[in-house]
């Protein structure tokens, strides 16, 4: 899997522009991977207590937090959870999360590194 599926670099240079006055993106970074997590364990307790419409919600937050990083790997699969809670289809978003969201964040969490080592603030 290549890396701009992972991660837009076009994104976050866009935040590192915006930013620069404010002591750039790294920091949003770190926040990001921290609650990486707690995105994951609200998906899961939606499966957990059987409810679709949770799922919905738990996805549909994590998609805006991916969206706004550049995590566009992540993005879709949160896409496809939040259709699955539209549909109640726990089993498959089950399945799924089990299947793949482990290794889409390390992948993630090992691009957005490799970020802050190729654009360090000092």
């Amino acid at each position: 899997m290549n890396k701009t599926k992972i991660l837009a670099p076009a994104m976050l240079a866009s935040k590192r522009q915006e930013m620069q006055d404010r002591d750039g993106v790294n920091w949003l970074i770190d926040l990001f991977i921290n609650e990486l997590p707690n995105y994951a364990k609200e998906l899961k307790l939606a499966i957990d207590i059987n409810d679709g419409e949770e799922l919905y919600l738990a996805a549909h937050k994590f998609k805006g937090a991916c969206s706004s990083m550049g995590a566009n790997d992540l993005e879709e699969f949160c896409k496809q959870l939040e259709s699955l809670g539209k549909e109640n289809s726990l089993a498959k978003a089950s399945q799924i999360l089990e299947e793949e969201m482990s290794k889409k964040i390390a992948l993630l969490i090992a691009a957005l590194e490799q970020e802050k080592v190729n654009y360090p603030e000092d």
